[in-house]
């Protein structure tokens, strides 16, 4: 498994590389996306790859906080849409994913655009945030 799992899993994804995305999943993830829950790694694989063109989303990593011994993990994000085409950008979004992992693999993944409700998830896990400014 990777070494550093959260930001392999963002690697990949930014940069399409669907065997090294998928080889950072635990085999039994779920990916809580938008359009529902996905199970698995095959199924983690379908809603990882992007179809070609259009509007694509770039993910930058603000901040992470974790936990190796909870297997928590915290990304503060910015996702940026550019256009494919001409690469102008087309808007950016600040929110955070939350992160289970375990055996150093993702095992679950969810996204919250208001970040503050992702702090309040990850507490709930257990997950200690420092204050900002700290």
């Amino acid at each position: 498994m990777a070494a550093d799992p959260v930001r392999e899993f963002i690697r990949a994804f930014n940069e399409q590389d669907l065997d090294a995305f998928v080889a950072v999943l635990h085999p039994d993830v779920e990916i809580h996306a938008a359009r529902g829950l996905r199970r698995g790694v095959a199924a983690a694989r379908l809603w990882g790859t992007r179809a070609p063109g259009g509007v694509q989303q770039q993910i930058e990593l603000d901040e992470l906080y974790e936990d190796e011994f909870l297997g928590v993990a915290l990304a503060m994000i910015t996702r940026r849409w550019h256009w494919a085409e001409d690469g102008t950008e087309a808007g950016a979004d600040r929110m955070a994913w939350l992160f289970e992992l375990r055996g150093g693999a993702v095992r679950s993944w969810r996204s919250y655009e208001d970040r503050d409700e992702a702090m309040a998830a990850a507490a709930e896990r257990g997950l200690a945030i420092p204050p900002a400014g700290h």
